[in-house]
C-alpha cells in the first residue's frame, strides 16, 4: 500500500471523523459504495456548471434546463451503477430515492438559476489568465505542510454592491455545513496560488434557493491551514487507523462494507483488524 501524496478537505474530515474510514478509503482502496445523494448532487453541481459558463458568453439563452439535467443525471447515474448495479445497496437518506432525486434535483438546479438572476453578483476571474472561477483547481501547497492539498472551489463571486469577494459553495444537502472550515481552507489555496485574500463565504442551500449564513474567513491564514493539515499528515504517517466508535459516520461512510468493526462482508480482504484478514493478501 502506497500512502497518497496529497490530502484534500474531504480526506482530513475523513480522517478526523474515522481514521478507519481514512485508511480502507485511501490506502486499502476498498470499494467506495455508491450513494444516492451524491448521484443527485453531483449531477446538480454538473448543470450549474453548464449553466454559468454559457451565463458568461451570454449563451444561457439557449440553455435547454431539462435536457441538460438529464443528461447530467445520467451521467452520474451511470458511474455510480457501473460501481455497484444493484441499486438496492446503494446507501440513501429517508424517502430521496433515485427516482426522487430524478425529479428535485431538476427543482434544485433552478432554484440555483432563480437565484443568479435576482442578484447582482458575478463570477470572479483569476488574476492569472482570467480563468473564470467556476469548479477552480486551486490545488497547491500551504507553508509548513509536506504535501499538496488537493481542491476544486465551486464559485468565486463579487459583490459589486459591497466591493467584496465570496466564495461560495453549493450544498444538495438538507444540513448546513457544521462549520468554517471547508471555506477557510479555499480562502487560504486562493490567497497561495493567486494573492487573493477572500474573507467571506457562504453556502448555496439548494433545498432553500438561497445563501447560508455568512462565514468569516480572514482567521484562515495560508499558514494556519498549512500547520493543520501537517498536522494530519504526521498522524497518518503513524500509522494507527482506530475505528471511531459506530454511530453517524458509518451512515455516511462509503467503504464500510470493508470495514472490521461494521462486520463488513469485505472486511477480510481489506482490513487488518479482522481476524481473518491475510496480512500479505493485495488490498485490491
Amino acid at each position: 500500500m502506497t500512502t497518497p501524496q496529497h490530502l484534500s478537505h474531504s480526506s482530513r474530515e475523513t480522517w478526523e471523523r474515522c481514521a478507519k474510514s481514512w485508511f480502507l478509503r485511501y490506502l486499502a482502496k476498498a470499494p467506495q459504495q455508491p450513494a444516492v445523494w451524491s448521484v443527485g448532487g453531483s449531477a446538480v453541481h454538473e448543470a450549474t456548471e453548464i449553466y454559468d459558463l454559457l451565463s458568461l458568453s451570454d449563451g444561457k439563452r439557449g440553455f435547454d434546463l431539462q435536457a441538460v439535467w438529464d443528461l447530467c443525471f445520467e451521467d452520474q447515474l451511470a458511474k455510480a451503477t457501473e460501481k455497484e448495479p444493484n441499486q438496492n445497496l446503494w446507501r440513501r437518506s429517508g424517502t430521496d430515492d433515485v427516482e426522487s432525486w430524478r425529479a428535485m434535483g431538476l427543482t434544485h438546479v433552478q432554484a440555483y438559476i432563480d437565484w443568479r438572476e435576482r442578484v447582482p453578483w458575478e463570477i470572479c476571474t483569476t488574476p492569472l489568465g482570467g480563468e473564470p472561477a467556476i469548479e477552480l483547481d486551486i490545488s497547491g501547497r500551504l507553508p509548513g505542510c509536506p504535501v499538496e492539498i488537493k481542491a476544486y472551489l465551486d464559485r468565486i463571486f463579487w459583490d459589486p454592491v459591497f466591493k467584496k469577494h465570496w466564495i461560495v459553495d453549493l450544498k444538495t444537502g438538507k444540513r448546513p455545513p457544521s462549520s468554517s472550515a471547508q471555506f477557510g481552507v479555499y480562502a487560504a489555496l486562493v490567497k497561495q496560488k493567486y494573492g487573493m485574500t477572500v474573507s467571506d463565504g457562504a453556502a448555496f442551500m439548494n433545498r432553500a434557493g438561497g445563501l447560508g449564513k455568512p462565514m468569516d474567513l480572514t482567521e484562515y491564514t495560508p499558514e494556519a491551514v498549512g500547520e493543520v493539515f501537517a498536522k494530519t499528515w504526521e498522524q497518518i504517517q503513524s500509522g494507527d487507523f482506530p475505528a471511531n466508535g459506530l454511530g453517524r459516520s458509518c451512515f455516511i461512510c462509503d467503504v464500510s462494507a470493508a470495514c472490521a468493526a461494521k462486520n463488513g462482508p469485505l472486511a477480510a480482504q481489506y482490513d487488518p483488524a479482522h481476524p481473518g484478514h491475510i496480512s500479505d493478501q493485495p488490498p485490491y
